[in-house]
Formats: structure tokens, C-alpha cells, sequence
């Protein structure tokens, strides 16, 4: 892949999920649990889907965009927590992606993807991106109870991926003729 592509993937990745955190806060600030924690959180969708079709590229995207959430939302003059909680939300996708390549038989082109790979595959990459995220907002002193936090993040991060990749095949499929009847997510 040429340079150029990597960057626009990279571009592109980074401002699709700003965005997508600026609307997931507009719409749903009042529901949050805790700093940081929120019962819905859209952009995990765009986490699991960027780095399941764009794989290290569309994680250095989230990573980036991430660093830069935290440096704007959530800045308290600590520059090392924004940094790897940055690079948490870039690597536990390319985590869940792994073990669902690994576990689940999903082949990396996901050619195999199913309706109920998918909904695996999200459960894993919501649990494992809170419990990472929690373990180390713990270790730095930012979570208070680290059950209830890991819990509502997996639900928040559940939740938002199902809706948003359930979204985007609405849009796809109202974009696409739909002529055949192959259907490679099985929806």
C-alpha cells in the first residue's frame, strides 16, 4: 500500500471518529456514568469497524484522534494517561481482531463475516477494550470502582458498536442495487 493511502486511511480514521465523538457527545453527555465511561459510545463502533477493514492504519487513526479527545475533553496536565489511553483505543481493537481472526475463523479479508461473528466479535472487543481501559485508568487513580466502570464501559461500547455497524449496513444496503443475493455479513 503506498504511503499516500496509508495516510489518507489514517486521515480519514482520525476524522470520522472525532466526528463521530462530537455527535456521540451531543446526543448522549446527559447519559454518562463517569468521566470517560458512557452507557452509549458510538465511536466504539467505528473503533471495531476501522481496524477490522483497515487493520494498523485505521487503529493509528483512532490512536491519534483519541490522544486528541483526551487532550481536549478530559486534559488534566497529564500528558502520559492521554498518550496510552490513546493507544489503548487504537490496540484493542487490533486485539478483539486478532482473537476473532484467531477464535472465531474470521478471515482477514472478512470474506467469512457473518451476522453472528460479528455480534461475537463485538462482544470481545467491548469487554476487552474496558477492562484494558479500566486497568489502567485504575493504575493512574481515575477510577473510583473498577467493576461498575468496566462493566458500563463493555455495555456503553457494546451498544454503540451494534448500533452503528447495524447503521452503516442500513446504509449500505440502501446505497447498493441489490440485485443479487449475496450478502458476505449475512444480514
Amino acid at each position: 500500500m503506498k504511503t499516500r493511502n496509508k495516510s489518507a486511511i489514517v486521515g480519514f480514521t482520525a476524522v470520522a471518529y472525532l466526528a463521530l465523538f462530537t455527535i456521540n457527545n451531543l446526543l448522549f453527555s446527559a447519559f454518562s456514568f463517569s468521566t470517560g465511561v458512557d452507557w452509549i459510545y458510538l465511536p466504539s463502533g467505528l473503533r471495531l469497524a476501522f481496524a477490522l477493514v483497515f487493520g494498523v492504519w485505521g487503529a493509528l487513526g483512532i490512536v491519534l484522534a483519541s490522544i486528541a479527545i483526551d487532550s481536549i475533553h478530559y486534559f488534566n496536565g497529564d500528558f502520559i494517561t492521554a498518550v496510552v489511553t490513546g493507544c489503548i483505543s487504537g490496540i484493542s481493537p487490533l486485539l478483539a481482531r486478532m482473537i476473532c481472526v484467531d477464535r472465531l475463523d474470521i478471515k482477514m479479508d472478512l470474506t467469512n463475516l457473518t451476522a453472528d461473528k460479528l455480534l461475537k466479535a463485538a462482544v470481545i472487543f467491548a469487554v476487552l477494550s474496558a477492562t484494558l481501559h479500566q486497568l489502567w485508568f485504575t493504575f493512574r487513580g481515575h477510577t473510583e470502582n473498577f467493576l461498575s466502570s468496566t462493566a458500563v464501559m463493555a455495555l456503553g461500547d457494546f451498544t454503540g458498536t451494534i448500533l452503528v455497524l447495524y447503521a452503516a449496513k442500513c446504509l449500505i444496503h440502501q446505497l447498493s442495487d441489490r440485485d443479487d443475493d449475496s450478502n458476505p455479513l449475512g444480514f
